[in-house]
């Protein structure tokens, strides 16, 4: 996707390779073990700060044709005659417009609003996170992960120019703003969970600017209401197990001005883009709902299940590919997958 922008070399510059993905327990014995090269000798992972990946897709913007306007806060988008208006803050009304295109998130407020129905429940699990330094050399190119049963999990992700981005488990109710943060025990569980970043830990703790984040499951009846189209995580949030934000949303948008630009309506373009995104995204929505429970929740025989069996899942012949398809984000429903092209991208259509 990044390619097709024009961003490729800039964002590997900016950003770090990620060559796998691996999990272990406190104890050691691994628990996922997966490797982009399966796919394809040259495929990898792109780690970049959220940040900076805005940052690159807002200078592509600011070279295009489009028009931006900053400054508002939009509360509602209305539908008259056929046609979207768009409501801020001030109730300044912007449009008529063909089509709106709703991207404001997982906890999107004009989807909760035009769709209060849908289920888009708050996972009862979230995280903190932060970047720091690799002071210690524990960048290996390996999205890395330490579980103790369901209620702890850390992880350390490769996002360039010697950084690693931090990220520790916590219930949905110790992420509240006014909620103060267990440093102290926090790192006295990373010391005896994965002693080898401890330093890290605590170099985080000392800079103390965790960001908290909160996850919704989304599960929209439709994509849109009339010109009114949801993308992104305000269509499909998901709690971030499988790591697939960023792609869906990518891909959601590159998919939505492919077929705008080859329909002759927007009420034709929405539902070709629909029958193109909705079991890909399916998919990623059902898999992650199924899988973060193994990771993050209160029920402890999950963990056990997981650490007897789930390493399995990345040995065996038949679930392998699955599974490093699943880590690649090329799954375009359960049984299918996109097939990588010559230079190990994925293929867009």
């Amino acid at each position: 996707m990044l390619s097709a922008l024009g961003l490729e070399g800039e964002a590997l510059a900016r950003g770090g390779s990620v060559v796998g993905l691996e999990a272990k327990t406190r104890g050691g014995r691994a628990v996922l073990d997966l490797a982009y090269a399966d796919l394809h000798p040259r495929a990898h992972g792109l780690g970049i700060r959220r940040g900076v990946l805005f940052d690159l897709l807002h200078g592509r913007l600011k070279r295009s044709p489009a028009r931006l306007m900053t400054g508002s806060e939009i509360i509602d988008v209305v539908r008259e005659h056929g046609r979207a208006v768009v409501i801020d803050s001030e109730l300044e009304r912007h449009g008529p417009f063909d089509l709106a295109v709703i991207a404001d998130g997982a906890h999107s407020a004009i989807r909760r609003r035009l769709m209060p129905d849908a289920p888009q429940r708050i996972y009862p699990w979230g995280c903190i996170w932060t970047t720091v330094k690799d002071s210690v050399g524990l960048d290996t190119g390996v999205l890395g992960q330490r579980v103790d049963g369901t209620r702890v999990m850390m992880g350390l992700l490769p996002v360039g120019n010697g950084e690693l981005t931090f990220f520790w488990s916590l219930p949905t109710v110790d992420l509240a703003p006014e909620a103060p943060l267990d440093l102290a025990g926090m790192h006295r569980t990373a010391v005896a969970l994965w002693p080898e970043a401890s330093r890290l830990v605590a170099d985080a703790i000392v800079v103390n600017d965790f960001a908290r984040a909160t996850y919704r499951d989304v599960a929209l009846p439709q994509w849109n209401d009339g010109p009114i189209l949801f993308i992104g995580d305000a269509a499909h949030g998901t709690s971030p197990q499988l790591g697939q934000g960023a792609n869906l949303g990518l891909i959601d948008a590159w998919t939505l001005a492919r077929v705008l630009e080859a329909s002759r309506t927007v009420a034709d373009a929405i539902g070709r883009f629909a029958e193109r995104r909705s079991a890909t995204v399916r998919f990623y929505r059902q898999a992650s709902h199924l899988l973060t429970p193994f990771f993050q929740s209160n029920l402890a025989p999950l963990g056990w299940l997981r650490d007897a069996f789930m390493i399995f899942a990345c040995r065996l012949p038949v679930l392998r590919p699955m599974a490093a398809t699943t880590l690649a984000g090329t799954r375009s429903g359960w049984l299918s997958s996109v097939p990588l092209d010559g230079e190990g991208r994925y293929r867009l259509t």
